[in-house]
């Protein structure tokens, strides 16, 4: 059985009331409290001459001769308490930490150098986060300690370093952390002092070569640094007076607050059965095969010289299969599929060099005569790395897919390095499973009866390079997880989500014949009201009186709460283990470690976090209810037709992502109707 210990400790209050002095303006040695968290007694007494002011300031220290004055209960004036918590952190670690940071939520980061992982050109520094936290999990205040990893900063300054400042992010100035544009009069008299964090394309300018993450098991030196930290800096006398920690350490968390999504959520259906892992689950035959109607043709686009090898070895492998040690590692593509498999060499394209490749293929795909109902698929084999840093080069593969897309051609784009890598039988069944998907066929479907709901996943992402922000929206999918259809569209564009949604809707109902009983929608960031309202007007002009559940999920794998098994060596928790954080705040691990005594995970991925909201108030106060939507999220996780590893997030919100990677490069404003329709991206 688990046990689990959370990276929080709970502390109690050092005094019950104590009396604090404000000042209505700055003074040096103080720290600004917004109004919000000002004590109730302080408003209670000069409500009326509070009204127009935002801040108020105290050193939480002196009391005379400050402009106001109230005594604070801590039990009652949390967010005061916090903030006089933090403060005293601060000042705690101002002579021992080589840096400091505080973020844009008033949490602190300490900054340590470590010289075993610092060179000429950088130093290295470890970071942590302290947070106070009033959780559910404790009935009392906590400290949240967070290992944040590693940073490396340039041993040269500002006034060294000859490069467009724009390349200039975050600073260390003397012992403070600061953005670049926010440095102030002495820093910027004194930049000699000042040295720039080393991010990815500053290492690129300086010639400081990339580091690439290690594949392990991050909760093991996570917990480490964890206790290390603990151990040195907190568990003592002097931290303890201003924080009473208790004296266990970090949180046990009862057995009573955990809780588990059922084990079958973890089944997937396949043609002859179900089964847990996608790999061995294919050889019962894909839930369904490809659904087009249509005549399935594929064909190669590749550059000349790659023929006589990558393309004929690849070839080979999706016809013959993939031989290793005397073992057929992998079936030919026809047989893992159920689908023929025939290349049309007569449709087949070979460019003479990448730089005129994409003329090359448009002038071919003029001329092309296609066949009537007739559905071609591209594998492009492309000569330019993953890894290719000049962006011309890798432009070729956004314009490629764009291209075929125009004349309603999916696409599958395999490196030609990757080919004669001594593992790329592990390559094969993903490209296997992904042509399946983009020929309308269903590798695996949940395992799961059909409800009258829909799905909606919304998803973002920054482009850096088009200084752009897209979004990836009304990806549907019924609750079985099959796809049903997607837009992609600028973010300001609340409008073209509210249309897509209700052209799914009624999509929807045209198809089942029925009403649905409530809208799902798995969304990228907490929904606002300016978002929600429309999304609710266009149900009533439907006559749809349904719930509208939003459920935010956190794109990046949560790394403040973090819960160890403390009972299993490699320290994850269960797969489907769910932890209540607060009300509607939840953490949901989602891995590949079903059982204790199962084999040990490959991946071993940090907690997703979740937050539920409905518009019908108290709509989770039956746990049940809660439960059963965060295990939809857990099963949708399992709906990932790119690889057959299981994803720590679900397809609702990486296919968005996904998407949105791509179209910012694409030339059209928009996506035709046979892009909407197929899962080109994966």
């Amino acid at each position: 059985m688990q046990k689990l210990n959370i990276n929080i400790i709970p502390f109690s209050h050092p005094f019950a009331s104590k009396e604090f002095g404000f000042y209505a303006e700055k003074k040096e040695g103080t720290y600004p409290v917004h109004r919000s968290e000002l004590p109730q007694p302080l408003w209670a007494k000069y409500e009326e001459e509070f009204q127009d002011i935002k801040y108020l300031y105290s050193d939480f220290v002196s009391v005379d001769d400050t402009d106001y004055k109230a005594t604070v209960d801590f039990k009652e004036s949390s967010r005061f308490a916090k903030h006089f918590y933090t403060t005293s952190i601060l000042s705690y670690f101002k002579d021992k930490a080589d840096a400091i940071n505080k973020n844009f939520v008033g949490d602190i980061q300490l900054w340590f150098k470590d010289e075993s992982l610092s060179a000429s050109t950088f130093t290295a520094y470890e970071k942590y986060t302290l947070k106070i936290e009033f959780s559910r999990l404790t009935s009392s205040p906590a400290l949240l300690i967070t290992y944040d990893g590693v940073s490396k900063v340039s041993t040269k300054s500002i006034a060294e370093i000859d490069i467009p400042t724009e390349n200039f992010k975050t600073i260390i100035f003397r012992n403070r952390i600061t953005k670049f544009d926010r440095l102030d009069e002495e820093a910027k008299q004194n930049l000699t002092e000042a040295f720039p964090l080393l991010s990815f394309s500053l290492k690129d300018i300086l010639k400081i070569p990339q580091n690439r993450p290690k594949r392990v098991n991050k909760y093991l030196p996570y917990h480490k640094k964890i206790n290390e930290f603990y151990n040195q800096y907190l568990n003592n006398k002097a931290f303890r007076e201003l924080l009473p920690l208790d004296s266990n350490g970090f949180y046990n968390i009862p057995d009573k607050d955990v809780f588990r999504i059922n084990y079958k959520s973890n089944n997937l259906k396949f043609y002859n059965g179900t089964e847990i892992d996608p790999q061995k689950g294919m050889k019962m035959g894909p839930y369904k095969t490809a659904q087009n109607p249509n005549n399935i043709s594929f064909f190669f686009v590749y550059h000349k010289p790659d023929r006589a090898k990558a393309v004929a070895q690849l070839y080979s492998y999706f016809t013959n299969g993939y031989q290793k040690n005397g073992y057929t590692v992998f079936k030919p593509l026809k047989e893992y599929i159920k689908q023929p498999f025939h290349i049309a060499k007569d449709d087949s394209i070979a460019f003479e060099n990448p730089e005129t490749a994409l003329k090359e293929i448009k002038q071919h795909l003029v001329d092309f005569n296609p066949k009537p109902n007739t559905q071609y698929v591209a594998i492009y084999v492309s000569p330019i790395s993953k890894n290719e840093r000049d962006p011309e080069r890798i432009m070729l593969y956004y314009k490629v897919k764009e291209e075929l897309l125009k004349h309603n051609i999916t696409s599958q784009v395999i490196y030609n390095q990757n080919i004669f890598n001594d593992y790329f039988n592990y390559y094969l069944p993903n490209i296997a499973i992904a042509l399946l998907a983009k020929i309308g066929g269903i590798p695996w479907r949940l395992d799961r009866a059909p409800t009258q709901e829909l799905i909606v996943g919304v998803g973002a992402f920054n482009s850096i390079t088009t200084k752009s922000r897209y979004v990836g929206s009304a990806f549907c999918f019924n609750n079985e997880g099959e796809f049903k259809g997607f837009d992609c569209f600028r973010n300001n564009e609340m409008d073209l989500l509210v249309g897509a949604i209700r052209k799914q809707i009624l999509t929807y109902l045209i198809t089942n014949g029925e009403n649905a009983k409530r809208l799902i929608i798995h969304y990228y960031k907490v929904f606002s009201k300016d978002e929600l309202d429309p999304v609710q007007r266009m149900l009533g002009k439907l006559g749809l009186d349904i719930p509208v559940i939003v459920v935010t999920i956190n794109k990046t794998e949560s790394k403040d709460y973090v819960a160890f098994d403390t009972n299993s060596d490699a320290l994850m928790p269960l797969s489907g283990t769910i932890i209540d954080i607060s009300r509607n705040k939840h953490l949901l691990f989602n891995n590949t470690r079903y059982s204790e005594n199962g084999y040990a995970p490959k991946d071993n991925p940090f907690p997703v976090k979740l937050q539920l909201y409905c518009t019908v108030e108290g709509y989770f106060d039956n746990p049940a209810v809660k439960k059963e939507i965060i295990d939809q999220v857990y099963q949708f996780s399992r709906m990932y037709w790119k690889s057959v590893k299981q994803q720590n997030l679900p397809v609702t919100i990486k296919y968005p992502e996904m998407v949105a990677q791509i179209f910012p490069f694409f030339e059209a404003d928009k996506l035709e109707d046979f892009a909407k329709n197929n899962l080109w991206f994966l």
